[in-house]
């Protein structure tokens, strides 16, 4: 009966072991169902944007013939508005070390007056002295010498109050001669300064025309072609796109498949060691009944009985330290990517019509603004991922794409209007890292960062953008 009963005990713990083990693995295998599902999807939206190239041939090239001119332009005028921050960032350095070297001039000029109005009343005084004793006579000092020795000591006395007055003077005309040095560097570096002021002014003066160029192409540009406003990309670059975004897919999963690999083969190395302890257990609890089936005296059978008492617990001790499958990975909350102040939001723009006509357009992202900051302002990737856009295009400017992988899903993230990008296609970014600078490039009318959020893969449509306040903090 004991034997029976040790035997049930250890089916029970291999069984619940076996359902906690199909418990760990379920989600892998779903996790890899869903990454392959999306890779799927991808391949289709490849094969159905192929198929479409040949039904828009026709409409993409007289689009393209109509504002290919305007695109051209828009990139030039990014380059240049570029080119002109460069300059006007590289002139107020200058201008900060002209201030910076007048300042220290005017210091140095100070020093020098108080340093000759001291002077100055010291030589009063000492002309004052001469004046009341009158002018030393030498001969009345030669003949009024006691010894020779004396006479010595006279004449190198009166060496000495000359060559101290002597070297009063000399300093004081050099300290005039450097004060009307410093003095004239200062009015120099005022000429200097007064230009390069000049300069800055007829630099930002040509940003403004270039802005407001860039703004008037942008109207003739949203006239030749009503979805501009929507970031819609050319077939090509969204076959680009979604290349780079399959690759970075295969890639995530073999990596993802590598680190489940290693996972199971820690779970399998703890089930072992869980096994060889249950059998360590078994094999106590059969030599504990054993020896209880032996025949003895009523005070053996008693100890016996509770011998068998205690190999139960034994058994019940194994149970307990039964492995248990780690837990699953919670979901993540995406870091902010840049700084500033939220401009628009997710959603719907415009107003609706007459008859209940809609008049407005899809937002699929957030705008952060720059709001007036004047220095560099830094766009970090949101998670750690990778790199399957970096480049340039009319409507997002230099934007950058990012895919994810958490919790075993794909997440896809878009940085628009970039000022300039410091990541390639197909590196790997850590959470926070940088990679680029807040811009106006594109289809923009201020320095800000569009920033999107898709659910899966980036696809024309966009039918995988939610919300981003769903991710970042706001």
């Amino acid at each position: 009966m004991k034997r029976k009963l040790l035997n049930l005990t250890v089916a029970s713990a291999v069984a619940v072991s076996a359902l906690a083990g199909q418990a760990y693995f379920a989600p892998t295998a779903n996790a890899n169902e869903e990454i392959k599902s999306q890779i799927s999807e991808v391949e289709e939206e490849r094969n159905k944007r192929q198929n479409e190239v040949s039904e828009k041939e026709a409409e993409l090239k007289e689009i393209e013939a109509e504002i290919s001119g305007l695109n051209d332009e828009l990139e030039e005028i990014d380059q240049k508005t570029a080119n002109t921050n460069k300059k006007i960032s590289d002139k107020q350095n200058e201008i900060f070390e002209v201030e910076a070297e007048i300042a220290a001039l005017k210091e140095e000029i100070q020093i020098l007056e108080e340093r000759i109005a001291e002077r100055d009343e010291l030589l009063k005084e000492r002309a004052k002295t001469m004046y009341q004793r009158g002018d030393v006579n030498i001969l009345e000092v030669v003949l009024g010498a006691n010894s020779f020795g004396d006479l010595l000591d006279r004449m190198t006395a009166l060496t000495l109050v000359a060559q101290q007055d002597r070297n009063i003077l000399d300093a004081h005309i050099a300290d005039q001669e450097a004060l009307e040095k410093s003095k004239a560097a200062v009015e120099e570096n005022l000429k200097t300064l007064e230009g390069h002021l000049s300069e800055l002014e007829a630099l930002k003066a040509e940003l403004a025309e270039q802005r407001a160029e860039k703004d008037r192409l942008l109207d003739q540009m949203e006239n030749k072609h009503d979805d501009v406003h929507n970031h819609l990309l050319d077939i090509e670059e969204e076959e680009q796109i979604l290349k780079a975004q399959e690759a970075a897919l295969k890639q995530q999963l073999k990596e993802w498949e590598a680190e489940q690999a290693r996972k199971a083969k820690e779970a399998r190395k703890a089930e072992e060691a869980r096994k060889a302890e249950e059998e360590r257990q078994k094999r106590e609890a059969e030599q504990t009944a054993a020896a209880s089936s032996t025949p003895s005296s009523s005070g053996s059978q008693s100890s016996s009985g509770n011998s068998g008492s205690s190999g139960s617990g034994s058994g019940s001790s194994g149970r307990s330290n039964t492995v248990s499958p780690p837990p699953a990975e919670s979901g993540t909350i995406f870091m902010r990517p840049a700084t500033g102040t939220l401009t628009s939001t997710y959603g719907y723009r415009g107003s609706f019509g007459p008859g209940g006509s809609f008049g407005g357009s899809m937002h699929h992202g957030i705008d952060i603004g720059k709001n007036g900051r004047t220095g560099d302002v830094p766009i970090v990737a949101a998670e750690a991922g990778q790199v399957i856009t970096a480049q340039y295009s009319n409507s997002y400017g230099n934007y950058v794409m990012i895919s994810h992988i958490v919790d075993g899903r794909q997440i896809t993230t878009l940085y628009a209007h970039l000022e300039r990008m410091d990541v390639s296609v197909g590196s790997t970014v850590s959470r926070g890292q940088q990679i680029g600078l807040m811009g106006n490039t594109g289809n923009s009318t201020g320095p800000h960062l569009h920033f999107e959020v898709h659910e899966g893969g980036w696809n024309q449509a966009k039918s995988n953008s939610v919300n981003p306040l769903n991710y970042i903090p706001r």
